[in-house]
């Protein structure tokens, strides 16, 4: 949860903007006012119809003096900070501190036989478990649901914020549990859809496997297409592009067709890593999808009020020994 906060405070320069921009227009008059002030300061100006240039150049004493420092200037400087800080800069959300995870996170395990394969040692579905259990203590006590499939999908453990309790039916899982041990990926989406129809905001589906089907894709587009909840894919096998010697893992086709499934679900696919990598990446997205539900409930971060101490040096300059009389 706190990195999903300070992904919040962090922000992104992209997204800056102005809490109150009405107040922009006040600059309008504020050009007016020092323009005006200009013009009657300047002797020149004022004289040139009733003599010639020349000749006010001549009676005219130091025009530069200190005409890089003077109220008239210090005053706009002071307008312009004066309205930026009304107008409210911001780029940034506030994580509020009533702010509560209530999305869940629904994990459909693959059981089937193609799980049991080796590549990946001691075999892609005991990594999937460690995998998914290391991902439960990054997420501590949010809510989590358990959905196995193979060629019959069933929910092994309804939504619980217990970890411990999750991680048991976790651990026990086993190819002998389902009673057909055939692969048939589009069955997990009944259930799982059925757990997220009880989530009152939005949540995520997270898909355990090593293979689909276009039936699985197909449905899981129909399914997803008008729901909130987002689908990530979490492809167990080796990757052919890792260049590890031994048993052939994904193919490219599998690949691409377990992104086609994330994508379906408006998701992504994570694929697997011999580190942690894999892990953090699933978990940044959960996050991310969390943090965007919740993002019209943040507050936009007033950024204006650091501008204030620029503010107090330029007010100091009024306390000058006949800074008032010049003004």
């Amino acid at each position: 949860m706190n990195s999903l906060f300070e992904w919040g405070l962090t922000g992104d320069i992209s997204n800056f903007h102005f809490m109150r921009p009405w107040w922009l227009l006040a600059l309008v008059p504020l050009f007016a006012i020092q323009r005006l002030m200009t013009k009657q300061e300047d002797l020149v100006a004022q004289w040139q119809s009733v003599m010639s240039k020349n000749i006010i150049a001549h009676l005219t004493l130091n025009q530069q003096r200190g005409s890089w420092l003077t109220p008239l200037k210090l005053f706009l400087v002071f307008s312009l900070l004066s309205t930026l800080v009304m107008a409210g800069p911001t780029w940034k959300k506030q994580a509020s501190p009533f702010f509560e995870d209530n999305a869940e996170l629904i994990v459909a395990l693959d059981v089937s036989g193609s799980m049991s394969q080796t590549d990946i040692q001691p075999s892609r579905l005991e990594r999937a478990k460690q995998k998914i259990s290391q991902l439960a203590d990054l997420r501590g006590d949010a809510k989590t649901g358990l959905v196995v499939y193979g060629g019959s999908s069933h929910v092994a453990m309804p939504v619980t914020k217990d970890r411990e309790l999750f991680r048991y039916f976790l651990d026990v899982l086993d190819p002998t549990l389902l009673p057909d041990n055939q692969s048939k990926p589009e069955s997990v989406i009944d259930p799982v859809v059925s757990l997220l129809n009880e989530s009152k905001v939005s949540s995520t589906v997270l898909i355990v496997t090593d293979k689909t089907d276009q039936k699985a894709i197909d449905k899981m587009q129909q399914e997803f297409a008008s729901l909130e909840h987002q689908v990530l894919v979490w492809a167990m096998g080796e990757n052919p592009d890792s260049g590890r010697d031994g048993a052939q893992g994904l193919s490219s086709t599998q690949i691409q067709e377990l992104e086609a499934l994330a994508q379906s679900g408006h998701g992504s696919m994570t694929l697997f890593t011999h580190d942690s990598t894999d892990v953090e990446q699933v978990y940044q997205d959960i996050q991310s999808n969390l943090f965007a539900v919740n993002d019209k409930a943040q507050p936009w971060v007033d950024s204006g009020y650091p501008l204030l101490f620029l503010l107090l040096p330029i007010q100091l300059m009024w306390f000058r020994r006949g800074w008032t009389l010049q003004w």
